[in-house]
């Protein structure tokens, strides 16, 4: 039979040993300083707290590669549009791109047409200053986006 004090110190080695063993295989090289690829790119990190978010921010950026979730090409998301994406454009630190550009100027340009057939429903049915205010929208805006589509 053993102590607790002899329990306690198996137990305290043991958990060393496993801290030990996940130190080498971590699967978060961003937070080892001293594993900083040549090719990254520093984040700033003032411009990050935008995300209120429970996990680590990155303090660089690398190339990512993916595969398009629609025609399942590989692309690479370069560092510098990773640094624009979430420091310019305000992403989600967990968002990650899952779109190659030609499926996302696709799935835009089938968004902006969806969006115009229901603009253009709700004018037909209710009139442009009826459907105007229920966009949320001035007329002259409401007209001027007819105009864009009707060109």
């Amino acid at each position: 039979m053993k102590s607790g004090r002899q329990r306690r110190n198996e137990i305290l080695a043991a958990r060393r040993r496993r801290a030990l063993i996940s130190k080498r295989t971590s699967f978060a090289p961003w937070l080892e300083p001293e594993r900083v690829p040549a090719s990254a790119i520093p984040a700033e990190q003032s411009k990050l707290l935008h995300d209120n978010t429970y996990g680590s921010r990155p303090r660089f950026y690398v190339d990512v590669r993916f595969a398009c979730v629609e025609c399942g090409i590989e692309e690479v998301w370069a560092a510098a549009d990773q640094k624009w994406w979430y420091e310019e454009a305000k992403g989600k630190i967990a968002s990650r791109a899952n779109r190659c550009s030609a499926c996302r100027r696709k799935r835009r340009f089938r968004r902006s047409q969806e969006r115009r057939v229901h603009i253009e429903g709700l004018v037909a049915k209710h009139g442009v200053e009826e459907a105007a205010w229920r966009l949320r929208l001035t007329v002259e805006a409401l007209e001027s986006m007819r105009a864009r589509w009707a060109e």
